[in-house]
C-alpha cells in the first residue's frame, strides 16, 4: 500500500476549542491523487503551514509525486472563501517538505525540511508575493563522523529574548527520532548545541508536527507520534522553561487527531494554527492508503522501454 496525505483547514470561533478538531468547520482542503489516473500522481499534500502577510493568509505545503521528490507550494486568501491557484514556490533536486515560513526584520524566510541534502537550509522570499524563495544560508550540516539513518527532519525555529532556538530531528544508527536543540545570537548563525540537547530520544514526541504555538500565555510544541507508524497522531507539550542553558517541557494533551472521524481515520501528523479575520484557523493533514496498482505497472513498463 502507498502512504498518501491530504490537507484540511478548519475554522474555530473560540480559541479554547482549537485542539478539539471535531468542533472545527472545514473551510478549505487539498486532496491527493487529483487527478487519480496519472503516470506520476500526487500522492502527498501535507505539512500545511499558515502565515499572515500584507492582509492575506498564505497556506504553504508539501506536494510530492509518486516518483518525484517533494516541492513546496502556496495558495492564499483574503476572505477565507476564495483561494488563489496553488503555485510552486520552491523546488530543489532533493526532497522538500515542512515549509515553516516566518518574518524577521522585515524579511520573509522559510526553513523547509532539507534532510536529503544533509543540512538545515534557510531561504528568503524574493518579493512580497511570496511566490518564490531563494537559498540564503546553511544553518546546520550533518556530522561527518556519525552514521545517519535519516537526515535533519521537520526543523523549527523560535526567537526569545534575542536568542534563536533551532530544533530539529535526526536518526543516527537506530530507527529512533533524536530531537536536537541549537541556539544562536543571530538568525543566520552560527548555531551551537544547547546544553540540554538532545531533548529526547523518542518516536512518540521526538519529531515536531508544526510551528511552536504561543497560546494563552503558554509556549506549546506539537509533536508527531511515530511509535507504530510514521505520523500516526499529534501530541501537545508545553515548553515550561527555555533559555540558552535550560529547556524543560511537559505533555499537555495526547492524540489530538480524532481517528474516529472518517477524514482522519488513518491518523495525521501536522497541526498549525493562526488567528485571521477574527477566526482561529487550524491546518491539519491526514493519511490514507492506496494500492495504485495500475500506475505502478505502467511505470514498470515504461522504465523497461
Amino acid at each position: 500500500m502507498i502512504e498518501c496525505f491530504k490537507i484540511q483547514l478548519l475554522s474555530f470561533d473560540n480559541e479554547e476549542e482549537i485542539f478539539n478538531i471535531k468542533k472545527g468547520k472545514k473551510i478549505y482542503g487539498v486532496d491527493c491523487l487529483k487527478p487519480y489516473f496519472k503516470a506520476n500522481p500526487t500522492i502527498i499534500v501535507a505539512d500545511p503551514f499558515l502565515f499572515e502577510y500584507k492582509g492575506k493568509l498564505h497556506l504553504f505545503y508539501e506536494s510530492k509525486g509518486l516518483y518525484t521528490p517533494g516541492v513546496l507550494m502556496k495558495t492564499s486568501t483574503s476572505d477565507l472563501v476564495h483561494w488563489s491557484k496553488p503555485v510552486v514556490v520552491l523546488k530543489e533536486p532533493f526532497h522538500l517538505s515542512y515549509p515553516w515560513v516566518f518574518e524577521e526584520a522585515g524579511k520573509v524566510y522559510m526553513i523547509p525540511e532539507t534532510g536529503q541534502d544533509g543540512s538545515v537550509r534557510l531561504y528568503e522570499a524574493t518579493d512580497e508575493s511570496l511566490c518564490s524563495f531563494v537559498f540564503s544560508h546553511k544553518l546546520l550540516e550533518q556530522p561527518k563522523n556519525r552514521e545517519i539513518r535519516m537526515g535533519y527532519g521537520d526543523s523549527s525555529i523560535y526567537k526569545k529574548d534575542g536568542k534563536y532556538y533551532l530544533m530539529t530531528m535526526l536518526q543516527y544508527s537506530e530507527p529512533v527520532n533524536v530531537l536536537e536543540l541549537y541556539v544562536s545570537d543571530k538568525l543566520k548563525g552560527p548555531y551551537t548545541v544547547h546544553p540540554c540537547s538532545p531533548i529526547t530520544r523518542s518516536n512518540k514526541v521526538g519529531r515536531d508536527a508544526g510551528c511552536w504555538i504561543e497560546h494563552q500565555g503558554k509556549l506549546l510544541r506539537v509533536s508527531q507520534d511515530c511509535t507504530y507508524r510514521y505520523g500516526d497522531n499529534v501530541h501537545v507539550s508545553e515548553i515550561t522553561k527555555l533559555s540558552p542553558t535550560v529547556y524543560e517541557e511537559k505533555i499537555l494533551q495526547e492524540s489530538i487527531i480524532p481517528t474516529d472521524v472518517s477524514f482522519y481515520k488513518e491518523g495525521g501528523h501536522q497541526f498549525n494554527v493562526i488567528n485571521f479575520n477574527g477566526k482561529w484557523i487550524v491546518a491539519t493533514d491526514a493519511k490514507e492508503y492506496h494500492r495504485l496498482i495500475g500506475t505502478r505497472i505502467l511505470h514498470k513498463i515504461k522504465s523497461k522501454l
